[in-house]
């Protein structure tokens, strides 16, 4: 608030300023020139009178530089802190799409796609600090076409009323083109975002479609988006340059008949209308250059409204993490009669059982039984439509989600390693974990002795997406990642299904003895029977119904 009213008072000096330097034009012009010096002259030159200053040729021109040098410092003020501006408005629009982002629940970002939110912040955040600097630029223009037109209203009204009708009459004619630059970015921006969704999504699954070789297709619907944002870039210039070049014969017709009219039909003086001539153009030019800032700002806004709305729709999937009791895992996890439905389409009905503190627990069934849906409602991810979820005993939803979820280490079926080591993956960059930490996720994780064999060791760079490790390495760096904060329940959802059997059997051997050794409570989200075998409970899901409990603890 405070730089926005500096800023807006350094712009009312600097037009001030510039107003006074132009205004000195008049009696200078008639000091030397035909007529002695009009009436307009004399008026001014009775006022520095007044102040001390003699009416020469001198004190005019240094009345001129030094206004005009006051403008110059005075703007060059304002315009470097609205650039201080610029940059904190996109740096605040990136936070606050973040923050708008991580807050969101599970279930929005399943709706979004993922280069939707790397458009908005990169080049639509920037647009969104260009809008401030181009409302800044604007706000200077018409604080300018206010003073010239108060100059000239002081001078003569008819030529303030001339140079409003002029200037207004140039908006009017020109005004189409600011209405197709702020169409054509708009189309712009909505098809530069949907090209860039679609490649992000394309690169993430880049290998199937390049080895069925069907990856020409995506490429003919990149040529489709990219010519309708070409057409709309040519549109958009087309407009810009029209209404900048358009203006200049406009005035030239309107300042030809006024010329005219004051000296042929008015017999006005050649001196005064000369300057009169010159405040003419400088306010009309100065109304003309408002309106191309006008027409800068529609451009600019279309990001400034993108990532906004992108910011409102992410707040408005906000995820209620309701504070509560800090939660304790003691004795067991219970469903009691939980269901749950997506767009009222039921995917879990009346399920009822438990997973038993220190034991491994396997939920099993077909593709579709709800086995994935469970883990999300036990995670809070998703919030029951009827039953509820006890932890020792207490309902979820009056429990500390936050420090609930702090308690699980979580090993999903779609791994994300990151472009980056095997140290960051691990740790996902929290400074707390030490590489003794490291080590021990690791070890626990049956990965220390590949990790040992490779160069760098744990500053190895797995690759975009983990690509330079098999998938059994990946799947055991991710299960590392789950084991660093000493978690209470470790889930494990579909986390070996896409591995070989005896990779498989290998994580499962691990993983048991780990439970075994360390009293770590396993949840095994899995239709492969490895997991039913190695478990010491076995609940079968079907159409999101329980219909067995099998129970092989001893």
């Amino acid at each position: 608030m405070r730089r926005s009213v500096l800023i807006l008072f350094c712009l009312v000096l600097a037009g001030v300023a510039e107003g006074l330097g132009v205004a000195s034009l008049l009696p200078l012009i008639t000091l030397i020139g035909e007529d002695g010096g009009g009436s307009k002259g004399a008026k001014v030159a009775d006022v520095l009178s007044t102040v001390g200053l003699q009416p020469t040729i001198g004190v005019f021109l240094a009345i001129l530089v030094i206004g005009m040098a006051l403008k110059a410092t005075l703007s060059l003020v304002a315009l470097h802190q609205v650039g201080r501006a610029v940059a904190d408005v996109a740096v605040k629009m990136r936070l606050q799409l973040i923050d708008a982002l991580l807050a969101a629940r599970w279930s929005y970002y399943v709706r979004q796609p993922v280069g939707r939110f790397s458009n908005a912040l990169g080049g639509e955040a920037n647009q969104a600090g260009e809008t401030y600097n181009q409302a800044a630029q604007l706000v200077a223009d018409l604080i300018q076409v206010a003073t010239y037109v108060t100059i000239v209203a002081l001078f003569s009204w008819k030529l303030a009323l001339l140079s409003l009708a002029v200037g207004l009459l140039m908006v009017l004619t020109l005004n189409r083109f600011v209405t197709i630059a702020k169409r054509t970015a708009r189309k712009q921006n909505r098809h530069v975002k949907r090209m860039i969704g679609g490649l992000t999504d394309l690169l993430v699954g880049i290998k199937p479609m390049k080895a069925m070789g069907r990856h020409a297709r995506f490429q003919s619907l990149f040529e489709r988006d990219a010519e309708t944002i070409r057409r709309a870039q040519r549109k958009q210039s087309f407009a810009r340059h029209a209404n900048k070049t358009l203006q200049e014969p406009i005035l030239a017709i309107c300042l030809a008949a006024g010329i005219y009219a004051a000296l042929v039909l008015g017999s006005a003086p050649p001196g005064e209308v000369l300057v009169m001539s010159v405040l003419l153009v400088r306010t009309v030019t100065t109304i003309g250059k408002a309106q191309q800032g006008l027409q800068a700002l529609r451009i600019a806004e279309a990001g400034f409204v993108a990532v906004t709305e992108t910011i409102e729709l992410a707040r408005r999937a906000r995820e209620s993490l309701h504070p509560g009791a800090t939660p304790s895992f003691e004795r067991a996890v219970a469903f009691r009669d939980v269901s749950f439905a997506y767009d009222r389409e039921p995917v879990i009905e009346n399920a009822s059982f438990e997973v038993p503190k220190g034991l491994v627990t396997t939920i099993t069934g077909g593709s579709g039984a709800g086995k994935t849906t469970t883990v999300d409602l036990l995670l809070g991810l998703h919030e029951p439509t009827a039953g509820e979820i006890l932890i020792d005993g207490a309902p979820l939803a009056g429990l500390d989600l936050v420090a609930w979820r702090r308690m699980t280490g979580y090993v999903p079926q779609e791994l994300i390693l990151f472009h980056d080591t095997l140290l960051s993956n691990v740790t996902l960059g929290q400074p707390e974990f030490t590489r003794e930490d490291v080590e021990r996720a690791l070890e626990a994780a049956g990965a220390a002795d590949f990790v040992a064999k490779l160069p760098e060791g744990v500053e190895t760079i797995v690759g975009e997406r983990g690509a330079r490790l098999s998938g059994g390495q990946r799947q055991r760096i991710a299960i590392a990642r789950a084991l660093i904060h000493r978690p209470q329940l470790l889930i494990l959802d579909e986390a070996t299904t896409a591995l070989d059997p005896d990779t498989e059997a290998n994580i499962v051997r691990n993983v048991m003895d780990l439970a075994r050794s360390t009293g770590l409570t396993v949840l095994a989200i899995s239709h492969q029977p490895a997991w039913a075998r190695a478990a010491d409970h076995v609940v079968h899901l079907a159409e999101g119904r329980v219909v067995k409990v099998d129970s092989h603890a001893a």
